[in-house]
């Protein structure tokens, strides 16, 4: 079923690969300049064979240049796909109503191009800069009776891998550091799903070493940390001193009870199903306030007490726009901070400080989230 379901999708990148050709081709033949179609053709079909390697090869390493090219043209073809067959529809449609001049349809096409050209470019320079989203969360807790504040961090979805490399990982680390956290949260897909797309474990490792805080850094896991590789991806997480929590709860600070998920939708293997924590928490009392990685939102409803903070990511809060529609449509919170009630849990969902597939967002951030929790 997956052999069948791997050629479905590789037969219809291809068929869109040829899509793509066949208009840049017709734009490019009305200039003089342009007299080697065959060269066009061969460039498409490079291209295209990087992004078939690149996203099809889950437990190989196809390179570090290769791995980049075909991810970003993954960005491209999918602008093309979209932007191309938009302007054959609104010109299908027009000829239908009106005569569209010869002339007229090279300048929409043209223009069409010029768009993909410049949507690619904002989109892949947009998904490289690192915003920081600022929340405010206070916790009624009876196991205290005098007020405390932790500075956190929150960062999910790195996606680390073939575009999300050691040097983006340095570029997240350094930005963590200068906010001089208490603690530190991982919420999941830290990982692309290939162990053997990093280029530089060893760099990464020490870059995860360098993290600075007073309590440590948490982490559960995403359905992106799975697979064939999963055991060399949970051995460098426990090499780069993150305290890995796989439906686990630790007490931080001696008031605050830090618990980590397993995914509920892994892809592939994670050493185990997903474990139901409600026993854990009637063992340990209701009095410590809770702070509840859990990688999915769609999670949110296993959690009743006022005094828990759920934090996940996942959503990438659709990261290419209109996809920010569906994810807002299918999530209760696809992003930002929510509660349902005053005792209800508090929820944070943050849109990702990496991207998955196509590296590029347009409409959303990505982001390290910074959390002023106060308990009282």
């Amino acid at each position: 079923m997956n052999k069948l379901a791997f050629l479905m999708i590789g037969l219809l990148f291809l068929l869109g690969n040829f899509y793509i050709g066949r208009k840049l081709l017709s734009v490019l033949e009305q200039f003089s300049f342009f007299k080697h179609p065959l060269i066009l053709w061969v460039v498409i079909g490079l291209l295209a064979l990087a992004s078939m390697l690149t996203l099809l090869l889950f437990d190989a390493n196809v390179g570090g240049l290769i791995g980049k090219i075909g991810s970003y043209w993954l960005s491209c073809w999918f602008l093309s796909l979209v932007i191309f067959g938009l302007t054959d529809l609104i010109l299908t449609i027009s000829k239908k109503i009106t005569t569209v001049q010869t002339k007229t349809e090279l300048i929409i096409w043209l223009a069409s191009t010029l768009l993909i050209v410049a949507l690619f470019c904002y989109g892949s320079w947009q998904a490289q800069q690192i915003k920081t989203a600022n929340y405010q969360v206070t916790i009624d807790t009876s196991a205290s009776n005098q007020a405390k504040k932790i500075e956190a961090v929150l960062i999910s979805d790195l996606h680390l891998g073939y575009v999300n490399d050691v040097k983006k990982l340095e570029k997240i680390v350094t930005k963590i550091n200068q906010m001089q956290p208490d603690v530190i949260f991982i919420s999941g897909d830290l990982f692309d799903g290939n162990y053997k797309a990093l280029q530089d474990p060893q760099g990464m490792e020490k870059q995860f070493k360098r993290l600075s805080s007073t309590y440590g850094t948490y982490m559960c896991w995403g359905n992106h940390d799975a697979g064939e590789t999963f055991e060399k991806m949970k051995a460098l997480v426990k090499a780069s001193d993150i305290t890995l929590l796989e439906d686990e709860m630790t007490v931080v600070g001696e008031e605050l009870l830090v618990v980590g998920r397993k995914d509920s939708r892994p892809i592939g293997s994670q050493d185990g199903d997903r474990k139901s924590i409600q026993e854990q928490f009637k063992k340990v009392g209701n009095k410590l306030p809770k702070i509840i990685l859990d990688h999915q939102p769609s999670n949110i409803d296993e959690y009743k007490n006022e005094n828990e903070l759920i934090l996940s990511g996942h959503t990438h809060q659709g990261q290419i726009f209109p996809f920010s529609l569906v994810t807002k449509a299918y999530f209760t919170v696809d992003y930002g901070y929510y509660r349902q009630d005053e005792n209800s849990p508090q929820v944070i969902v943050s849109s990702g400080v990496g991207t998955w597939g196509p590296p590029m967002r347009i409409g959303t951030q990505s982001e390290i989230v910074r959390i002023d929790i106060t308990l009282k």
